[in-house]
């Protein structure tokens, strides 16, 4: 059974997320500091997200812009994945090289650039059951 019931819930999630991301003051400036665009392409359901670490971010206090839905910003890598394993992923349950070799992440661009960010992973992964329970979504939590 799918993780999301549709792109509407998928996208519901992954923006409380993000956007606690894009203003989380540790993670922020260090994820900014990676001066990359960065292009997430999903299926089951079909969704796409593009964060901007590259160019100054519009929002007052944000230390990126994001586009939910397709962007025109020009990504410098993309990572294509289902949404189910994106889902694990945040959790901390897959490793990244692993899923690289196996292509249930598929990347393209400056994949190698992206890895620099690795050692930021494990606190995304604690923000993400973290916030899906404070969305009230704790039958999410892994």
């Amino acid at each position: 059974m799918a993780t999301f019931k549709n792109a509407d819930d998928f996208y519901s999630v992954m923006r409380t997320f993000f956007e606690k991301v894009r203003y989380d003051p540790v993670l922020g400036p260090k994820l900014a500091g990676s001066k990359m665009v960065i292009r997430f392409i999903y299926t089951d359901p079909e969704a796409q997200i593009t964060i901007d670490f590259l160019n100054p971010p519009t929002a007052p206090g944000a230390y990126a812009d994001i586009d939910y839905g397709e962007s025109v910003r020009k990504a410098d890598v993309t990572m294509k994945q289902s949404a189910d394993f994106s889902h694990k992923f945040w959790h901390g349950k897959t490793n990244v090289v692993a899923s690289l070799a196996t292509r249930q992440i598929i990347a393209s661009g400056s994949v190698q650039k992206a890895l620099a960010l690795l050692p930021l992973l494990r606190p995304l992964y604690e923000v993400y059951p973290r916030t899906l329970r404070e969305m009230g979504r704790e039958e999410l939590v892994i």
